[in-house]
């Protein structure tokens, strides 16, 4: 698949990429053993020490989250992704196979605790290693995928295993030879979701997955220890992926309340019994569905840090809303919407996620994911039973005919949503702090920047807009970058020449950084701070564009590079002159400089790259057509300048003499 392709992003686009169609099915075929695994698991600790069994193999499958998530980060971002994923299968699927031969609750113990440790191994290699798999605007469904390929097994699994555990009974009566199942239907599921382990293990190990990019080699506990420390100072101080990390976790203790709180509240406040609750589930778990499977499409018309949000905020209410029902046939569309909104928030903080993450901290990135993911659910499902135990079943008498009853499952759940609304209002923190929020100079001024690939008119356009603006009056300063300054243009020349071809890529990054360090320093940010509108050929966009996506280095770490060499500096306004690459270099012609000569792939990627910003980034990205006549184009580039900076341009007075004062001057 090409990366810079831009037809429409649908699942079926999607799954006819060949690995990532690989990457699914291994995926879902593993995930619906493993929730076979989890009924039959459940199903032998019962036979073997009643509900305390079960109380205490479950518990066991959460302990190792606090332990093993952090140190699975770790390896994920040292270790060769696809061998991880693929002998954590090896490992599950052997585990599994013995459990049947050894029947006894203590070995059932530590291998649930073995099983557990080796999902959240094989989960940070796999989260880690989807952007390798699809390009970067095909992340959302891909996430969304991804996560059916998960979930959508569950309500599948039940039936499943009740068909193989009806098997195991007729096998055991009609073939002599495996009479040993009579009695031990269980062994027959176990064996088949040791089976599909089997399979996901050998389908991953024909994908093309790179290595990470981290350190490699020797496992040095003194460097396991260091990134471990790397990885959580990472997820703590980043502004944006703390909220999200924190608001998935809020979404997984809102699950953990309804699984908790339920069957009774099913049972005592609907008056619906178990059955009740088995619909309340399979309502949620199809809401949940169908908003992994459309939240790809809502992506493109709401930016994605604003839908994480609002889906979370929304699933607050729901959860409240659905506290607040009185009966079955209510409960089961607001369980849908609980269910839509969930999925949706999950799906969004995912993708968020991979997106704003270099790879070299993907594992652990997502490794903190899954522990706060425990820590939730774990509060979800522990917690709240405890609160409500202890609220109790009160009644309120509001007056001698009217009073309201507050069952303690009622008030918990209430609880529950006003818990994952103060997450949601928590990760509006990363909005806030959004690329595209606004600039730090402090001055009054106004920054307008030009983008585009090669030849696509860049500063034919800037230097109308310049003489325009000057005509009204207008003080304006006009620069360029790479160059601007003195040091800038001496940086310029060494990007530019075409002998420094074997300049590393993150050599680039630091250059074009130093250059814009100073162009700021000593252009941009005294003219902003005086008042003046300054209009640039390129600034950060460019970088992010370019090395940050089109590279492969990672917007964030381009992002952090760029903010603390401008001290977060961000444009008002960009103008990106969108023209296919391949028309862009034909106008270029000969004598191109070193990035003019790069392949023509890398040029269509850098085309792509500026789309998903302007897409990412509506509030300061105007996208024009630059195949279009200069007079066309310069009339919308005025009339959008108008329309942006009418807080800080000058009247037009009667008469105005609308003359250029000057040529234009760097």
């Amino acid at each position: 698949m090409n990366p810079s392709a831009q037809e429409k992003v649908t699942f079926v686009t999607l799954l006819r990429h060949k690995d990532f169609a690989k990457f699914f099915v291994a995926q879902f075929v593993s995930s619906l053993g493993d929730w076979i695994g989890v009924i039959a698991i459940a199903i032998l600790a019962q036979d073997l020490g009643g509900p305390t069994g079960v109380g205490v193999v479950m518990t066991a499958r959460v302990i190792p989250g606090f332990i093993v998530g952090p140190l699975a980060g770790v390896l994920a971002d040292r270790w060769d992704r696809k061998r991880t994923m693929v002998l954590a299968d090896i490992a599950r699927a052997a585990i599994i196979f013995s459990l049947p031969l050894f029947p006894n609750l203590i070995y059932l113990l530590i291998a649930s605790m073995l099983l557990e440790s080796l999902s959240l191994v094989w989960g940070p290699a796999k989260d880690a290693s989807l952007p390798h798999v699809v390009p970067p605007r095909y992340l959302t469904h891909a996430n969304s995928l991804s996560l059916i390929a998960v979930y959508g097994p569950w309500p599948l699994a039940s039936l499943v295993y009740i068909g193989l555990s009806t098997l195991a009974g007729w096998a055991a009566g009609a073939v002599p030879a495996l009479s040993g199942l009579q009695g031990e239907e269980v062994a027959l599921a176990l064996w088949v979701d040791s089976a599909t382990f089997m399979f996901s293990a050998l389908t991953i190990w024909t994908l093309t997955i790179p290595a990470s990019t981290h350190r490699a080699g020797r496992l040095d506990f003194g460097e396991v220890k260091r990134d471990l420390f790397e990885g959580l100072r990472f997820v703590v101080d980043h502004d944006k992926v703390r909220p999200w990390i924190i608001g998935i976790a809020f979404t997984f203790t809102a699950a953990g309340g309804v699984f908790s709180l339920g069957p009774g509240f099913v049972t005592d406040v609907l008056q619906a019994g178990d059955r009740g609750f088995s619909f309340v589930i399979g309502f949620l778990a199809a809401g949940m569905i169908i908003g992994l499977l459309v939240v790809g499409v809502i992506a493109k018309r709401v930016q994605k840090d604003v839908l994480f949000s609002a889906a979370l905020l929304l699933l607050g209410g729901s959860l409240a809303l659905l506290a607040s029902m009185g009966s079955l046939e209510y409960a089961i569309p607001v369980a849908s919407m609980l269910g839509f909104f969930g999925g949706a928030a999950y799906s969004t903080g995912y993708a968020l996620m991979h997106e704003n993450t270099a790879d070299e901290m993907r594992g652990r990135t997502f490794s903190a994911a899954y522990t706060t993911i425990r820590i939730g659910t774990l509060l979800g499902l522990g917690l709240f039973p405890f609160v409500a135990g202890a609220f109790g079943d009160r009644v309120w008498r509001i007056n001698n005919s009217l009073t309201l009853e507050l069952p303690g499952t009622r008030v918990t759940l209430w609880i529950a949503g006003a818990f994952v609304l103060a997450g949601g209002i928590y990760s509006m923190r990363a909005i806030k702090d959004r690329w595209g929020g606004g600039r730090a100079s402090g001055g009054s001024g106004f920054f307008v920047v030009f983008e585009g690939g090669e030849g696509a008119g860049k500063s034919t356009q800037m230097d109308a807009l310049v003489k325009w603006l000057r005509g009204r009056g207008e003080d304006v300063v006009s620069t360029r970058e790479p160059g601007g300054t003195e040091i800038g243009d001496r940086i310029r020349a060494i990007l530019l020449d075409t002998g420094s071809k074997s300049m590393d890529e993150r050599t680039e990054a630091l250059l074009y950084a130093a250059d814009r360090a100073q162009h700021v320093a000593e252009v941009v940010k005294p003219s902003l701070d005086a008042g003046k509108i300054v209009v640039s050929d390129r600034f950060i966009d460019s970088s992010l564009a370019y090395q940050g996506l089109a590279r492969g280095l990672g917007l964030d770490r381009i992002y952090q590079l760029s903010e603390w060499a401008t001290g977060g500096l961000l444009p008002d306004l960009v103008f990106f002159m969108r023209l296919d690459p391949d028309e862009g270099l034909r106008r270029v012609g000969g004598g191109r400089d070193r990035i003019e000569q790069e392949a023509d792939v890398f040029h269509h990627r850098v085309m792509a790259a500026y789309l998903e910003l302007a897409q990412r980034f509506p509030g300061r990205f105007v996208v024009l057509d630059a195949s279009r006549s200069k007079d066309e184009i310069r009339a919308e580039i005025q009339q959008a300048f108008l329309d942006r900076a009418r807080d800080v341009i000058q009247p037009i007075e009667p008469g105005t003499n609308m003359t250029p004062p000057g040529p234009v001057v760097r």
